[in-house]
C-alpha cells in the first residue's frame, strides 16, 4: 500500500498518457482515413495532459528535480543548505496554495454557471478539478521532499 502511495502520480500519468497515445491515435487515423474528427477525444486528451503535468510537478518535487533547486543548495556550505530548502518549500507552499483557492475558484464558478464542455458536454469542472488536485499533490510532494532532505542532512552530520 505504501508504495502505491508513494508512486501514486506515476500510476496515474502511465494510465494518462496511455489513454492519451490510444485516443489520439484513434481521432489521427479517423482523421486520415474516414475525414472525420473526434472532438470529444480532443477534449479528453486536453483534460488528460492538465492532469498530467500537474501530477508530473508534483512527482518531480517528490524527487527534488525541479529546475534550480539543487543549483542553489550546491552552492553552499552544508550546515546553511537546510535553509535553502525551507526557503524553497516555502515558496512551493505559497505557490500550492495559490494554485488550489485559484482552481477551487474556477471549478466553483463552473458550477455556479453550469459550464459544460462542448462535445461531451460533461460539466467542465470534472476536468477543472485537475488543477485544485494537482495543487494538493504538488504542496504534499513539496511537504515530502523537505522532510527528507532535512532528515537526510541530519544523518550525514
Amino acid at each position: 500500500m505504501k508504495k502505491m502511495l508513494d508512486n501514486f502520480e506515476n500510476y496515474v500519468m502511465s494510465a494518462g498518457l496511455t489513454v492519451m497515445t490510444f485516443i489520439t491515435v484513434i481521432n489521427v487515423i479517423s482523421r486520415k482515413f474516414f475525414s472525420m474528427s473526434m472532438s470529444f477525444l480532443e477534449e479528453i486528451t486536453t483534460a488528460m495532459f492538465l492532469l498530467i503535468t500537474l501530477l508530473g510537478a508534483a512527482a518531480a518535487a517528490k524527487k527534488g528535480g525541479h529546475l534550480g533547486l539543487s543549483a542553489l543548495t550546491d552552492l553552499l556550505p552544508k550546515k546553511h543548505q537546510k535553509y535553502v530548502v525551507l526557503i524553497t518549500w516555502a515558496a512551493a507552499v505559497v505557490f500550492s496554495v495559490l494554485l488550489l483557492k485559484f482552481g477551487i475558484d474556477m471549478v466553483q464558478s463552473e458550477i455556479r454557471m453550469g459550464i459544460t464542455t462542448p462535445s461531451l458536454g460533461w460539466p467542465e469542472a470534472v476536468f477543472g478539478s485537475f488543477v485544485p488536485i494537482g495543487a494538493v499533490f504538488i504542496l504534499l510532494r513539496f511537504t515530502q521532499w523537505t522532510f527528507n532532505t532535512i532528515k537526510q542532512s541530519k544523518e550525514v552530520k
